[in-house]
């Protein structure tokens, strides 16, 4: 079925809403964070804000997980596509960058809620949520498990290496975000791969 007029306007105000949620919770924690803010962000009146979502907790889920089904559809085309284990890591790589790239304010709405995820702590948010992060994490662990099967990485312990590459990726983006040049993706990509492949000692 083709949406008409008055629905596709309701679908562009619910995506430029999403959008706004995320540029407030990227500068604040949800507890923090007001639909009052995230309403005069995206320049729309109280009530128009709750048509579309009727609580705090429920634009912020889906401002999270908007991103991460994006994210999913793309991933999932990666792990079918041909080429060694480390080939298709540094493809996943680059969707990851290029999402926080295109939109730098849902990086730390997605710190602050993996952080529940690798540490065991309790989540006031959805189970769906926790899935989708666990998912996330689980394409990455698969494909470094093959790198190591293929001797393209020390045999390492798989957790030990998902949180490393996780973590390096994250530092990579970090500079990339605070630094004065505009960095193409592939820059960001290249340098965590080089340090988490090549090491940051000092070479003679």
């Amino acid at each position: 079925m083709i949406p008409n007029r008055k629905e596709k306007e309701r679908g562009q105000r619910r995506e430029s809403l999403l959008e706004a949620a995320a540029r407030v919770f990227g500068r604040k924690p949800f507890d923090e964070a007001s639909m009052q803010e995230v309403a005069a962000e995206a320049q729309i009146g109280m009530q128009g804000l709750y048509e579309h979502f009727p609580s705090k907790q429920v634009l912020y889920e889906q401002v999270v997980v908007q991103r991460a089904l994006a994210y999913q559809a793309q991933a999932e085309l990666i792990l079918l596509l041909p080429g060694s284990p480390m080939e298709r890591v540094r493809k996943l790589a680059t969707v990851f960058v290029q999402q926080f790239k295109d939109q730098p304010w849902r990086l730390p709405v997605f710190i602050r809620d993996r952080m529940y995820l690798d540490w065991g702590l309790d989540s006031r948010f959805s189970p769906q949520l926790r899935e989708i992060y666990e998912g996330e994490r689980a394409h990455l662990k698969g494909l470094l498990v093959r790198a190591v099967e293929a001797g393209e990485l020390r045999a390492l312990d798989a957790e030990f290496l998902t949180q490393l590459f996780m973590d390096v990726f994250q530092a990579s983006l970090h500079y990339s975000h605070h630094s004065q040049s505009e960095e193409e993706v592939e820059a960001c990509v290249e340098r965590a791969l080089d340090c988490l492949l090549h090491g940051v000692g000092g070479r003679p």
